[in-house]
C-alpha cells in the first residue's frame, strides 16, 4: 500500500526485506533505525501508538549516537498477554529478534528448535512457513510444504494460524495420517512398539524386501509377441536384473526396468533377424503376459502390508531378515499374537511406520520442497525416518523440547534424532526466553529439570504475573469440588479455561463439573477448541468472587451433600464460556489463560523414578500463560516438592475446609523464589 503522491509504502509485508530491521533491531545493533513505533486496534479502530527509542537524540563521546530504550513497551506486553480463546493465533505483532533469525533462514537450510514451554517455538515454525512461501513462492507452489503435528487435535489449535497469514495450501497432517495405506486400530505392549520403532527396523525390512527374490538363477524365459517367439537365457535376465539392482532403484521402478529391457533385448534380436519393429515395440512388449511373468520369476510382485505382515507371521523370514539385528527375544515379540489371516490385522501406531519404510522401498512416498514437524521430542527412530524421507530433497524445520518427550522412545539428544530425519547437518537454535508462561510457573516446572533433562537450563520468562501459581491440597471426595471453584475462578477472570487430569480421570471429572453447571467439554483427538459453547442445561455454577477476578472462597460452613458451592451466581455471560477437560496426554503443544491441574501425582505416574511421568507432569505444568492453580490430594511428587525453596499452598482447615480470603488473595511467589 502506497501514498497517493510518492512511491513511499504506507504499508508493507512483514516478510518483505525492509520489514526486516522492524523484528531484528535491538540495542546492540539497531540496524539503522532510530525507533519503532506499535500500532494498537480493536478491529479496524486505532486505540493507541507507543514509540520504542532505538538511539537516544543525543550523540554519544565519540560522536555516534547512543544506543538505548527499553526492550519493548505496554502495547508489547500486553499483545503477549492478551487473553486467549478459541485456536492458536499468529505472533507477527510480537515477533521477537531470535525468532525473526529462525523465521527468515533460507529454504535450503533445516533447522532444529529447542525450545521450553512458552517461548514461541511453534509459532516460529508456522510463521517460517509462511516466510518460505513468500520468499521462495515459485519452487514451494510446485514442491509444496508440509506441516507435521502429534495429533488432530494439535493441528486445529494451530489450524488458524497460516489462513491469517495469508496462506491456504499448505499441507497439515497428524503423524498417524501420514501413512495412508492403513489405519491404526490396534495397540502394541510398550515393548513390542519400542522395537517396531527402532531404526533396525529398517534394516530387518529392506531384508525382508531382498528375501521375496529368489536367490538362485532364473529359468529361462519363452517371449511371445507379434515379432515371433523369442527365448531369453535365465543368465541373460540375470545380469539385466544386476545391473538394475546396482543403481539402488525401488521395487516397482525395478520390475518397470527389468520389463523394458528384456522387452529390448527381444527387439534388439528381431530387428537382427529382419524385423522392423515399430517405435513404441518395446514399450508394448513390456507390458506383455510373457514378459511379466519373466518378471514376476526375479522380482514377485509384493506391497507393503503383504511385506510387513509375512513378516511378523513367517518366523523363517524374520530370522532371515533379522539375524545380527534382533536378538531372539526381540524376533519372539514381534511374532507374538499375530493374526495368520491378513484381512483380520489391526494394525498399531508403530505398525503404520513400518509400512511405510516398505512403501518407500515399493512404491516411494510423495515429497515436499519444506516439512515442519512439531513435538518431534516424541518420535521414534522410524517415524522419523517418515518424516525425513518426504523432504528427502528439500528441507527440514524441527520444532521440539527434549524435556517433554514422553514416550519411551523419546529423543535423547537432537544430533540423534537429526540423523534419524536424515538431516545431521541442520542447524541448532535454542530458544532460552519465554514470553507466554508467567516467570513463577516456569519456575515451579523448573524444579522438575533435574529429574527429566538435567542438561537443559532453565528458561528465563519476560512475564511476572503475581499469583499466578496455586497449590492446593484437598481431599480425595471432594477434588472434583475443589476443582469447579478453581475453574469458577478462571472463568471470573476472562480468556480461555481448562481442566487438565489423568486421563482416566477426565471422563468422571466433566460430568462432575456439567453437574454443577460449567459448560466442561473433554477434548478428544477428533475434537477442535472452540471459541463458544453452549451453556447446559443444568444450574449455573455459584461461586463468590472479587470484582478484579481474584477467587474469594468465603463462609464458615462446610459444604454438604447436594449444596451449591457458594452463594452467588456467576456474573453474566461466564458461565457460558467453554471449559475444556483436557487429558494429561493431550495437553502437549496447547495453552490456555488459566488452567487447573487435577492430582499431579496421578499424571507423573505412581512407580518410581518414571521419567516419562515426570516429563508428562511438566508438560501440563506449563499450559497456563496467565495462572495455573495444582489441586493435589497427599503429596505431591517428590521431584517437585523437594527441589528450590517454598512455594504459594492454600491451606485448608483440618484438609477439607475452605481457605482463608485472605490467603487466597495474598498469594504471590517472587520470580525465581519457587
Amino acid at each position: 500500500m502506497r501514498e497517493a503522491a510518492g512511491d513511499d509504502p504506507l504499508v508493507v509485508d512483514w516478510r518483505t526485506d525492509i520489514a526486516r530491521p522492524y523484528y531484528r533491531a535491538h540495542r546492540g545493533d539497531v540496524m539503522g533505525l532510530v525507533a519503532r513505533r506499535r500500532f494498537g486496534f480493536d478491529g479496524p479502530e486505532l486505540t493507541a501508538f507507543e514509540e520504542e527509542p532505538l538511539v537516544e537524540p543525543s550523540p554519544g563521546p565519540a560522536g555516534a549516537p547512543r544506543v538505548g530504550g527499553p526492550a519493548g513497551g505496554d502495547l508489547l506486553a500486553r499483545e503477549i498477554a492478551r487473553p486467549r480463546s478459541g485456536p492458536m493465533r499468529d505472533i507477527v505483532a510480537t515477533i521477537q529478534p531470535e525468532q525473526d533469525e529462525i523465521v527468515r533462514a533460507d529454504l535450503e537450510v533445516s533447522v532444529c528448535v529447542q525450545g521450553a514451554p512458552g517461548t514461541g517455538k511453534t509459532a516460529v515454525g508456522l510463521h517460517r512457513a509462511a516466510y518460505l512461501l513468500f520468499a521462495y513462492r515459485e519452487r514451494l507452489s510446485r514442491a509444496g510444504v508440509l506441516v507435521v503435528g502429534p495429533n488432530r487435535a494439535f493441528l486445529r489449535y494451530i489450524g488458524a494460524v497460516l489462513p491469517a497469514l495469508g496462506e491456504f495450501t499448505v499441507t497439515h497432517r497428524s503423524l498417524a495420517a501420514l501413512v495412508d495405506v492403513a489405519t491404526a486400530r490396534g495397540t502394541d505392549p510398550e515393548p513390542v512398539a519400542e522395537i517396531k520403532g527402532d531404526a533396525r527396523m529398517a534394516v530387518v525390512i529392506r531384508r525382508a524386501l531382498g528375501a521375496t527374490r529368489p536367490g538362485a538363477s532364473p529359468p529361462a524365459a519363452l517371449i511371445t509377441s507379434s515379432l515371433g517367439r523369442w527365448t531369453v537365457s535365465g543368465d541373460e535376465i540375470a545380469g539385466l536384473a544386476a545391473g538394475i539392482q546396482a543403481g539402488g532403484h525401488r521395487h516397482r521402478v525395478a520390475r518397470d526396468l527389468l520389463a523394458r529391457r528384456i522387452a529390448a533385448a527381444v527387439v534388439r534380436r528381431a530387428e537382427e533377424r529382419g524385423h522392423l519393429p515399430a517405435d513404441s515395440a518395446v514399450e508394448r512388449l513390456a507390458r506383455t503376459r510373457s514378459v511379466r511373468a519373466a518378471v514376476d520369476a526375479v522380482w514377485p510382485r509384493t506391497d507393503a502390508a503383504g511385506l510387513i505382515h509375512r513378516l511378523f507371521t513367517d518366523p523363517a523370514l524374520l530370522a532371515h531378515a533379522a539375524d545380527g539385528v534382533l536378538s531372539a527375544p526381540e524376533q519372539r515379540l514381534l511374532l507374538a499374537d499375530r493374526p495368520t489371516s491378513r484381512r483380520a490385522v489391526r494394525w498399531s501406531p508403530a505398525d503404520l511406520f513400518c509400512l511405510d519404510e516398505a512403501l518407500d522401498l515399493i512404491d516411494g512416498v510423495p515429497a515436499f520442497g519444506h516439512v515442519i514437524v512439531d513435538e518431534a521430542q516424541d518420535l521414534s527412530a522410524m517415524q522419523c525416518r517418515a518424516v525425513g524421507r518426504r523432504c528427502a530433497t528439500g528441507s527440514l524445520t524441527v520444532l521440539g523440547d527434549l524435556a517433554q518427550g514422553t514416550t519411551a522412545w523419546a529423543a535423547r539428544s537432537w544430533e540423534q534424532a537429526l540423523a534419524h530425519f536424515g538431516k545431521p547437518a541442520a542447524r541448532l537454535e535454542v530458544l532460552t526466553r519465554g514470553h507466554r508462561v508467567p516467570a513463577e510457573i516456569l519456575s515451579f516446572a523448573d524444579r522438575l529439570l533435574p529429574s527429566i533433562a538435567p542438561d537443559l537450563p532453565p528458561v528465563s520468562s519476560t512475564r511476572a504475573v503475581p499469583g499466578a501459581l496455586r497449590v492446593i491440597a484437598a481431599p480425595l471426595d471432594d477434588l472434583a469440588g475443589e476443582a469447579a471453584r478453581q475453574v469458577g475462578a478462571g472463568l471470573g477472570r476472562g480468556g480461555s479455561v481448562a481442566v487438565i487430569a489423568p486421563d482416566e480421570a477426565v471422563g468422571g471429572l466433566t460430568a462432575s463439573l456439567r453437574a454443577a453447571g460449567l459448560p466442561a467439554t473433554a477434548l478428544t483427538d477428533d475434537a477442535a477448541l472452540t471459541e463458544d459453547a453452549a451453556l447446559t442445561e443444568d444450574a449455573a455454577l455459584t461461586v463468590d468472587a472479587e470484582p478484579a477476578g481474584e477467587a474469594v472462597l468465603t463462609g464458615d460452613a462446610e459444604p454438604t451433600e447436594g449444596a451449591s458451592l457458594t452463594d452467588k451466581p456467576v456474573p453474566e455471560g461466564r458461565a457460558s464460556r467453554p471449559v475444556t477437560v483436557v487429558p494429561a496426554s493431550l495437553a502437549k503443544g496447547l495453552e490456555f489463560d488459566h488452567v487447573v491441574l487435577v492430582d499431579p501425582a496421578s499424571v507423573a505416574g505412581s512407580g518410581p523414578g518414571s521419567v516419562q511421568g515426570l516429563r508428562r507432569l511438566y508438560v501440563v505444568l506449563t499450559r497456563a500463560v496467565t495462572s495455573l492453580a495444582v489441586i493435589h490430594t497427599g503429596e505431591l511428587p517428590s521431584a517437585l516438592a523437594d527441589q528450590g525453596g517454598p512455594f504459594p499452598r492454600v491451606p485448608r482447615p483440618g484438609g477439607a475446609g475452605r481457605p482463608d480470603p485472605a490467603l487466597v488473595r495474598g498469594l504471590e511467589v517472587a520470580p525465581g523464589s519457587a
